[in-house]
């Protein structure tokens, strides 16, 4: 790590919980003693992180009770709370934005969904559908004081996601940049934050790497500053031309051959990039 220079004293540091996404034994390994979000909670106190994003999948229900639970949990710690939701579907949505007013997450994180490089995928018909949601959804969200960010989440493009948030038309209505889904796309992260500047309300602030395989490319997840995404360049973007005042990281680790490899990989790669954050990036304490 280089020399603590603070650029940025008043940011405060969030952690989705999808970067503990084997630990909760949601994705990939299936740990003997699965990670409880509680814990999660606590931890990410522990690390010295402003906020959590939590992810649908680690909720253990939707019992008003527990979510308030779970709310006072965080307040407690003077935690930040966002929540990442579903994709983007009428049937759920709805209960999707309650989730969110309960736990006390003035923002949600939302996605298309669609899958892109499936064969007759109409992506004009899909991002119709995703405009019409969000504009009937945007009013109810204003009533309950929640944002709804979309991702670009390995759908749609830079130009795309741009043309769905201009149509929408809300202030309550705005983007979740994932570092590492602009390179799906071939996309130079950098341009695509500057891009979409004017409409970013929430981050998956991360850092890909890239290597050959007998396929093709394959990017992947590593901790803050081992990939190759200009981190500090995407930084300035987003606090002097987004206006942002918290960063939420998530931090995607590979499978190892181990359960206890791949744990404990997943969890150095978040302390590691924590201290990235904090001592290369200036992120402050706030």
């Amino acid at each position: 790590m280089s020399e603590l220079k603070v650029a940025y004293p008043d940011l405060k540091l969030g952690l989705f919980s999808y970067s503990y996404r084997m630990a909760f034994g949601s994705h990939d390994v299936r740990p003997r003693e699965p990670l409880a979000l509680f814990e999660f909670v606590e931890h990410a106190q522990k690390l010295g992180f402003n906020g959590i994003q939590i992810d649908l999948t680690h909720l253990t229900g939707h019992d008003p009770a527990y979510l308030k639970e779970l709310r006072s949990a965080a307040a407690e710690r003077n935690l930040f709370v966002e929540y990442g939701s579903a994709y983007l579907a009428a049937d759920t949505i709805v209960q999707e934005l309650q989730i969110a007013s309960l736990l006390g997450a003035p923002l949600m994180r939302t996605f298309m969904g669609f899958s892109r490089f499936k064969r007759g995928t109409d992506v004009a018909a899909e991002t119709s559908r995703a405009v019409a949601l969000l504009r009937s959804l945007a009013p109810r969200a204003a009533d309950l004081g929640i944002r709804i960010a979309l991702e670009n989440h390995c759908d749609a493009t830079t130009p795309e996601l741009q043309q769905v948030i201009e149509r929408v038309g809300s202030p309550n209505v705005g983007v979740c940049v994932d570092l590492g889904n602009f390179m799906i796309h071939l996309e130079n992260p950098v341009e695509a934050v500057r891009q979409l500047a004017p409409y970013i309300i929430n981050t998956h602030f991360k850092d890909y790497a890239m290597k050959m395989e007998n396929w093709g490319f394959k990017s992947y997840g590593v901790a803050l500053g081992e990939g190759v995404i200009d981190l500090k360049a995407v930084l300035d973007i987003l606090v002097n031309e987004a206006h942002l005042d918290q960063i939420t990281l998530e931090i995607v680790s590979e499978p190892q051959a181990t359960e206890t490899e791949t744990l404990a990989l997943e969890e150095a790669n978040v302390r590691r990039s924590a201290q990235f954050a904090r001592e290369v990036l200036g992120i402050g304490t706030g």
